[in-house]
């Protein structure tokens, strides 16, 4: 069974989303925890090759693992704010 569709180009009398995908960055983190303290880092990399480091201390101790986690967070909330 074939269905043959015919092409318009008439728009619907509604409201046309246009959506620009914008080239993508890359984000690298890690975390590290020790006795005394705990911090990480965050690093972006613009889609034209710029990079853009950031660094944190961590209050409280904690594990290497909640660390890397808190490197991830904070790595998502800087790339929310900077949209």
């Amino acid at each position: 069974m074939s269905v043959e569709w015919e092409l318009s180009g008439d728009l619907p009398d509604e409201d046309v989303i246009m959506i620009e995908v914008m080239p993508p960055w890359k984000m690298y983190f890690d975390g590290a925890s020790h006795k005394e303290e705990a911090g990480g880092g965050v690093v972006f990399v613009t889609s034209v090759g710029e990079v853009l480091p950031y660094s944190f201390t961590l209050t409280q101790n904690c594990s290497n693992n909640v660390a890397e986690y808190q490197a991830l967070i904070l790595g998502l909330e800087i790339a929310v704010d900077a949209k």
